[in-house]
């Protein structure tokens, strides 16, 4: 199985992620953990979790912003837009 989708696999293997992406696609600006945190109702160390998986399989963009760490949808990944398209298709978004 290519790495690729093994990557993928985990990152889509969590309802907590799923929650994540979708709040993500709902705010495409970037968003702290915090509010990630407050919009999914998760724990905050899951969402830092979470977060971690989606930026290890490249979903996610981890910046820093005024020493904040903030999290965007990697738009050169050409999952996102797949993924955003699933969720509008779906009424997520």
């Amino acid at each position: 199985m290519p790495s690729n989708q093994i990557n993928l696999e985990k990152a889509l293997g969590s309802p907590g992620r799923i929650r994540i992406l979708v709040e993500m696609a709902r705010n495409p600006r970037s968003i702290s953990a915090y509010k990630l945190r407050r919009l999914t109702g998760l724990r905050g160390e899951d969402v830092k979790k979470h977060l971690q998986i989606l930026v290890e399989s490249g979903i996610v963009k981890e910046l820093k912003i005024d020493h904040q760490q903030m999290y965007i949808l990697n738009q050169e990944n050409p999952v996102v837009d797949a993924l955003i398209n699933l969720f509008k298709l779906s009424g997520y978004i």
